[in-house]
Order: C-alpha cells, then sequence, then structure tokens
C-alpha cells in the first residue's frame, strides 16, 4: 500500500478532499462482481469485494461475491445471477428459450447490430443485457451504502473496439450509472493494479528502473493481453504506468472450453447412451436444445478435474497417473429437448479426453480461429503473439508475466504461458478466488483515484493507426498508432479536407465515411452521411473528428461553404467484431439479422434460406447448414427440388448415407425436369464402390432428362469398374459432345468435361478445358458495390481548437 499511500497523503495535504468512496465493475462474460475503495484522512485506504444476495428460483438466497452474467425474464422481470444460472439447467421449468426470454455469454454481441428479435424491447440487445446485470450490481452497492454519492469505474477488454466500448457505455446508462467515457478501464490494466496494491511490487519493479510486463487475462469470454512498461520513479518513489500494446478482440474464453466438453465429450456420450445416432439430433437441438443445459455440467466437470490435476501436480503424483483413472465425475442427469428426455447416467471427464480437448488451445504453431459445427477453437497463445508483435517485443524482452482470470487456473494453460515465457517471471495470485476478483478490486482502486484526483492512474493511447477510407479503397492517415489520449487535445478537433468523387449521376446526395484500422483494416467507424443539399463532383467537405480519453471516436461534417449545414448521419455498428472474420461470415451475420428483423422469416425468404445453408457449408459447417434448410422446408410446407436435393449432399458428407438417399430420391420425385438427384445419388453410389448400383441410378437419370455429358461421363467411370478390360472411349467421345463448347459450360460442368477429354484420350480438348480454367482463375471475383461513394482527399490533417 505504500504507493497508494503516498498519493493519498498528497491529496490529503493540498486539501482537495477528507474522504471519498469509489466502486469498481468488472462486467464479465461469464461472472460479474463489484468492489468497493474507501479512503478518509488519516486513514489507510481499503478496498474490498462486495457479496451480493442472489435470488434463486422459485424460492431461495444464495450470497456470493461472483454474479454469473445470466439474466433470466420471468413475469417480464429479470432475474440476474446464480438464480438464473440454474435455470439455463433446467429452462423447460420456467419456459425459458435461449436469446428469448434466457441470456448469456451476450458480452460477445456488444457493439454488433445483432438483436434478439425474440426477446421483450428492454431484453433485445447485449447493451441492454448488461445494463440488467450492471443495475442489479448498482443497487446492491448503493443499498448498501446507503444511497451515498460514489465514483464508479467500469472494465472492459482491453481489445474492445470503439464500438464495443460505446456499447458499454450505454449499458451503463440504462442502469443509471452516470460515467465519462474515461472511467472505462481495460481488465488487464485492472488487474495489474490491484496485483501491485496487494502483492506489492518486489516482483515487477526496482526505483529508477522500467519493466517490460506482460497481463494475460484469460477469463470466461475473452483471452486479452496488454503490454505495459512499468518504472519506478527514483525520487518520488511513485510507480508510473504506459500501456505499450494490446492485443486485437479473441472471443476466446473458457466458455469456449466448456462448448468443447459439451460437443467433443458429452453430447457423444448422451446419444450413444440413447441409442441414437450422430444426426439423429439436429443442429438446433443439439446447440440451442441441450447445450445450454450441459454447460453447467462441462464447467463443474473442467473446474473438478483441474484441481485434482493440480493436487497431483504439487505431490509430483500426476506425470506417473494413469490418466485414463484421473477423472472428475457429476451427478446423472436428464435433459429435455421438447416433449422428448434423455438420460445422461453419469458424466464425467478424464485427463486423457481433457488432453485432447486442449490441444488445439495450446497449439504453439496454428494460431488462427478455427470455428466448428458448434463452437470456437483458437490458440491461447494467438493473443500472446499478437499483442508482442505489436509492441515490437520478443517473449525474451518481457521481464514479467501477470496471468489473471479464471481460465488462467487450468493447470495446462499456466504451463503453457511459462513454456511461452521461458526467461520471464511469471506471477499470479495465490488464492483462486483473487484471481477472479482482482479486475473489480483494480477498478474500484484507480476509481478512488480519480475521485480524488480527477485522473486516471494510467493515461490511455490508442494502439492502432487510424485511416479513412478513400476513392479507390485507398487510406488516408488520421491518427498515428501510440497516440495519448485524448486526442486532439480536450475540446479540440482534428480535420480533414475532403472532395466529393466524380459519379455517373450529375447530383450526389450520400458520402459514405469509412475509418479503419491502418494494420488490419478492421472497421473502426462506418456512416452514410445524408447531405443537405444535392451536391456535384469536386465540392470540398470538412470532416472533424476526435477520440476520447474512453476511446470513443467523434466524427461530423459540413460543406466547406456552409459550416452551419453538418450533415445528418445514421451510426452502424459492424456486424462481428472477431479479427478477420472473412467476407462468407460478414454475409451469413448480414443476412441472418434480416430474417431476425421479418420475426424469423417466411416462404417469400426460401433464397436467403438456401444462400445461408451454401454459405455454412462452405465453412464446413453441414448440420448448420441443414438446420437452415430444414427451416426453409418448413416454411414452405411443400417439398422443394433444390432444398432437397442439398440435403441430401450434405447428410452424404457427413457419412449418413441412408438419410442421403432418402433425401435425393424424394428430390427425385419433386420434379420432372431435372435429374441432378439421381445424378448425385449415382455419384453417391459411385464414391462407394457401389458400381452397379450407380449404373442402374445414372440409367434412370438418362431416361429422365436425356443425355448429358455428366450422366455419360460418371457411366464411363460407373462401367470401366464393373469391366476394366472393355473400351469405353466412345462414351466418353460422346459425353464430349454432348458437353458442348468449353467456354459455354459453368465451372461445375468444365470439371466433368476435363474428366472425360481424359477418359477419352482427346488430348486436345483436355488442352481447350484446362486453358478455359486458367483463364477463369486470372479473372478474380467482381468487386462488391458500395452503397454510398467514399470521399477524395483534398488538404491534410489540421487541428484547430
Amino acid at each position: 500500500m505504500k504507493e497508494l499511500q503516498l498519493f493519498m497523503s498528497e491529496m490529503d495535504a493540498k486539501g482537495r478532499t477528507r474522504a471519498a468512496r469509489a466502486f469498481g465493475i468488472d462486467l464479465g462474460t461469464t461472472n460479474s462482481s463489484v468492489a468497493e475503495a474507501f479512503w478518509a484522512s488519516g486513514e489507510k485506504p481499503v478496498c474490498r469485494v462486495i457479496e451480493i444476495d442472489q435470488s434463486l428460483w422459485p424460492v431461495g438466497t444464495m450470497t456470493s461475491s461472483l454474479v454469473p452474467s445470466v439474466v433470466a425474464v420471468l413475469d417480464n422481470e429479470g432475474l440476474v445471477g446464480e438464480g438464473a444460472k440454474r435455470l439455463r439447467t433446467r429452462p423447460q421449468e420456467a419456459n425459458l428459450f435461449p436469446e428469448k426470454n434466457l441470456f448469456y455469454e451476450t458480452k460477445n454481441d456488444m457493439g454488433l447490430r445483432k438483436s434478439y428479435h425474440r426477446a421483450p424491447e428492454s431484453f433485445n440487445h447485449a447493451s441492454k443485457i448488461a445494463g440488467h446485470i450492471l443495475r442489479f450490481l448498482k443497487d446492491a452497492v448503493c443499498q448498501e451504502g446507503q444511497g451515498k454519492p460514489a465514483h464508479f469505474c467500469v472494465t472492459v477488454p482491453a481489445s474492445f473496439q470503439l464500438n464495443q466500448r460505446r456499447d458499454t457505455l450505454l449499458a451503463c446508462g440504462y442502469a443509471g450509472i452516470k460515467l465519462q467515457d474515461d472511467d472505462l478501464l481495460d481488465e488487464p490494466t485492472a488487474a495489474l493494479i490491484d496485483y501491485i496494491i496487494s502483492e506489492g511490487t518486489d516482483r515487477i519493479v526496482e526505483a529508477g528502473k522500467t519493466t517490460r510486463c506482460v497481463v494475460f487475462d484469460f477469463g470466461g469470454g475473452t483471452c486479452d493481453v496488454s503490454v505495459l512498461e512499468i518504472t519506478g520513479d527514483k525520487k518520488t518513489k511513485q510507480i508510473l504506468m504506459g500501456q505499450i500494446a494490446v492485443s486485437r478482440y479473441h472471443r476466446l474464453g473458457g466458455g469456449d472450453l466448456d462448448a468443447a466438453i459439451v460437443h467433443e465429450h458429452l453430447i457423444p456420450s448422451l446419444l450413444k447412451e440413447n441409442s441414437l445416432g450422430p444426426l439423429d439430433l439436429t443442429w438446433a437441438e443439439k446447440k440451442r436444445g441441450l447445450e445450454p443445459q450441459l454447460l453447467g455440467t462441462a464447467e463443474a466437470l473442467k473446474e473438478a478435474l483441474c484441481r485434482e490435476i493440480d493436487r497431483l501436480k504439487k505431490f509430483g503424483k500426476y506425470d506417473e497417473a494413469d490418466k485414463e483413472e484421473v477423472m472428475a465425475r457429476q451427478p446423472g442427469m436428464t435433459l429435455y429437448r421438447g416433449k422428448r428426455s434423455f438420460h445422461l447416467a453419469r458424466p464425467t471427464l478424464t485427463a486423457t479426453q481433457w488432453k485432447t480437448i486442449l490441444a488445439s488451445f495450446l497449439d504453439r504453431d496454428l494460431l488462427y480461429a478455427r470455428q466448428t459445427e458448434f463452437c470456437l477453437t483458437q490458440s491461447i497463445l494467438a493473443p500472446l503473439q499478437d499483442a508482442l508483435d505489436r509492441a515490437g517485443q520478443k517473449p525474451e524482452e518481457i521481464d514479467f508475466c501477470l496471468m489473471v482470470g479464471g481460465s488462467s487456473l487450468i493447470p495446462q494453460v499456466r504451463e503453457a504461458v511459462e513454456a511461452f515465457f521461458q526467461k520471464s517471471a511469471v506471477g499470479f495470485f495465490q488464492d483462486p478466488l483473487a484471481i477472479q476478483l482482482s479486475v473489480a478490486r483494480g477498478a474500484a482502486w484507480n476509481s478512488l483515484y480519480k475521485a480524488m484526483t480527477g485522473q486516471n492512474l494510467i493515461r490511455p493511447i490508442l494502439h492502432d493507426a487510424l485511416a479513412l477510407v478513400t476513392t479507390g479503397e485507398g487510406l488516408f492517415p488520421l491518427v498515428p498508432a501510440q497516440t495519448a489520449l485524448p486526442y486532439p487535445a480536450e475540446d479540440d478537433w482534428a480535420r480533414v479536407e475532403l472532395v466529393m468523387p466524380a459519379q455517373e449521376d450529375l447530383f450526389t446526395e450520400n458520402l459514405l465515411l469509412k475509418v479503419v484500422s491502418a494494420k488490419d483494416g478492421q472497421t473502426i467507424f462506418h456512416e452514410i452521411w445524408n447531405i443537405p443539399e444535392h451536391v456535384t463532383a469536386g465540392t470540398e467537405i470538412v470532416m472533424e473528428y476526435r477520440i476520447t480519453a474512453g476511446k470513443q471516436f467523434q466524427c461530423r461534417a459540413f460543406l466547406k461553404d456552409d459550416p452551419e449545414a453538418v450533415f445528418e448521419h445514421t451510426v452502424e455498428n459492424p456486424f462481428v467484431n472477431v479479427v478477420n472474420p472473412g467476407s462468407i461470415r460478414l454475409l451469413i451475420e448480414e443476412k441472418e439479422e434480416e430474417l431476425k428483423k421479418k420475426g424469423g422469416g417466411s416462404p417469400d425468404d426460401r433464397d436467403d434460406f438456401i444462400q445461408l445453408a451454401r454459405w455454412y457449408a462452405e465453412l464446413n459447417q453441414k448440420e448448420r447448414a441443414l438446420d437452415w434448410l430444414r427451416s426453409a422446408l418448413k416454411n414452405l410446407g411443400k417439398p422443394d427440388v433444390e432444398i432437397l436435393n442439398l440435403q441430401g449432399i450434405y447428410y452424404g458428407e457427413l457419412g449418413d448415407h441412408e438419410r442421403a438417399e432418402k433425401l435425393y430420391r424424394e428430390a427425385d420425385r419433386a420434379t420432372t425436369s431435372w435429374n441432378g438427384p439421381l445424378f448425385n445419388l449415382a455419384l453417391s453410389f459411385f464414391r462407394r464402390s457401389m458400381y452397379q448400383e450407380a449404373v442402374d441410378t445414372i440409367e434412370a437419370a438418362i431416361k429422365k432428362c436425356g443425355q448429358e455429358g455428366e450422366d455419360l461421363t460418371l457411366k464411363a467411370m460407373c462401367l470401366e469398374k464393373i469391366d476394366p478390360d472393355k473400351d469405353y472411349k466412345p462414351i466418353y467421345l460422346q459425353a464430349i459432345k454432348a458437353f458442348g463448347r468449353p467456354d459455354s459450360l459453368s465451372d461445375w460442368e468444365l470439371g466433368w468435361f476435363i474428366t472425360a477429354a481424359r477418359g477419352a484420350g482427346d488430348e486436345k480438348a483436355t488442352q481447350q478445358a484446362e486453358k478455359e480454367k486458367s483463364k477463369r482463375k486470372k479473372k478474380g471475383e467482381p468487386d462488391i458495390d458500395l452503397e454510398a461513394p467514399l470521399p477524395g482527399i483534398k488538404g491534410g490533417l489540421i487541428v484547430r481548437g
């Protein structure tokens, strides 16, 4: 406490304040908590985490300092905390449904356009759910403090972008918590503040020296890494901290480990125990029905097994132990999905199974995110390496690493981080509960300091350079990396002079202002400005902007010749926060949100359902693709050949050939003019070495629609397998003739043409087709049309008061 006491005595001497009371809130993905810091003149400052009474359902109360970030809506009232979390495992008892009246892990949706369209108005967005959690915490501490005025500080992941921070401030407003934007404190910074104050500075910094420090915050929903420099001032004995870099937003946490346990271990065990095949339950039944009921069990198994592994390691017995015998167990349970029930007699998790699940999360080589059908996997070393790359540091150049967050309690995670920083000291709180509460305590200390001085303990900086996207997708620099905030100085604006680009139409009504990270192109700000009067090419426009101490991007624009005509604008959050989500993922998010706003879609949205299924299949998420196709058929209320055929394809790719054949034949019955389902069924038989069945089916396809090139090619391939001694070149040549010119074929047909040409030994036809294939590859994909023109640049940056 020596360093903080120096602050306090100085403030007391100057007579600025005689007492102060402040709160820090850790608004977590999995759990939230609140701490109070208090100081009075002549006394030692104190900080404590507040234990909060949490109602259970239907009756009862539980008191804990950890409040699960779960909200259930019962009789139009929000139940927050442990009671809501317990209902997640038995939602049928209170008629609860995810994203309708049961909400968890919604912090991952902060800053997005995503809405919960089935939910009541006051619960239909992640910011509103966060508002209910914050109000619950605020009411608890204000009741205890008897309504005395206090300063609040709320934490966010260091990697939260501007849109996510904006939504957090909105949530505080919903909760009645008045914050300035710099009252949002980065979670790793808060944890480090608490570590220094509670554990001392001996391991971290010496007077007159600077320490490079990494804070690794692996919580329930995010894996956040912050790189800081800590200096001990030799004269004042004061500790100075400055942030160098943070990792980009990685939606990776202990919740992803729980989901992996559910889908890689518990659900397969449940299917086997209930005599069900891998695809007998749909994607929605597994993800939306069973997963919420099993997450609590998965978390309990994980925590119990980690405690046992940690105990064995401390006694030096783990390496020699039989990993199949090292296990955690939970009581048997019955799960419900509608009127169906499923029994899981004895949920267990062995050390062997846990090692398999952890493998992709601890990978040192494959650092990119991999989205499976049901959950996200990514190495925890990815955000570590990302933060160090941004700071221009190597692991061996780091002096100290602090591990915080509940998921850092996992022994294998701790060992992986220690191995990553081989030459660095790695520190952590000895008390497991202290690890989970350190962020709230650090936020309270920072809040107390600001309540007394008007300043935060650490001055924020902008880690990534920002740039304006201009005509031709060029980037014009706006703010350099490592800029101290606010930028420019308080109450100032930076400005850039723009010019309206030439368009096909003489007059233009809209202008797209898009600001991105200069390093990776991630969208930070995306607004379409409605110009108050029609303008022509060459019209000069002034854009003014600034970034507040809380990392809020503010922007305005006006015609240079008419400064009073400030443009109206519509603010839009991005569809995803994760790094480089990929164009398909963006398209999926946008289309799904459109359907949600329509109440889930109707028969008129058939094509959208099919497109979503194709996109998910392209991401290799076939079960989810099948779920969209199933919904499309349900909406239509009648057979649809395209949908049934796609279902057959995806079931076949998942290995359920019996279902695939059933759907192909149903699709064939739904059309009199297309033989595609029969062709696909024949191809399925061929791939499974059922050559006679394939010949019979392709003959039926030819009989139905005539001799198409691909049908004849597949027929020749099958006959070659049945009797390889015969010459089937005439059939291949017949197929080439049926195809026609290569440049008239689709990509799919061109592939079959090449197979036919090779089978016939026709080198000329093969060369023509290969040439056409190469020609198409060089063309690439067309540019996506912009919804409004991008500006051109006329002048440079000017800072004005």
